[in-house]
């Protein structure tokens, strides 16, 4: 599997709150177009810059084929809609909101997320599902 032509999630590993979403997102993207991987785990470290892979409030994901990375809200967003689920489409209406406005209420809940959400992981995925989630 080439790394590149995948579309990869970038989560904080040891997050309540991201563990959750990941699991949200995965079970609505019914073709399994998306992958997953810990901020903390290698394929961030082959291909995330240390910036990224350092800061844990902040969620990165990487389309398909593309080399640009999109961080917080844009990032969450845009594995929404590349989900094709039915939330692509309140995805889409919130995308059109200014940046400034997505990523302060992001980060609003990306600083208080540990706070909020104690349980750090959740249960392992099935083995099916455990294949979408990258080292």
């Amino acid at each position: 599997m080439d790394l590149e032509t995948q579309s990869i999630l970038f989560f904080d590993g040891n997050c309540g709150l991201c563990s959750r979403s990941v699991n949200f997102l995965r079970r609505r993207d019914h073709e399994a177009k998306l992958r997953f991987a810990p901020l903390q785990g290698s394929t961030a470290g082959a291909l995330l810059p240390a910036e990224l892979r350092t800061d844990l409030n902040t969620v990165v994901y990487k389309r398909a084929e593309s080399r640009e990375l999109y961080i917080k809200s844009d990032a969450a967003l845009l594995a929404l809609i590349d989900s094709g689920s039915a939330c692509r489409i309140p995805a889409r209406l919130a995308h059109v909101l200014p940046r400034g406005m997505r990523n302060w209420l992001y980060d609003c809940i990306a600083n208080n997320r540990h706070r909020l959400f104690k349980k750090k992981t959740c249960p392992l995925p099935t083995e099916e599902a455990g294949q979408r989630f990258l080292p």
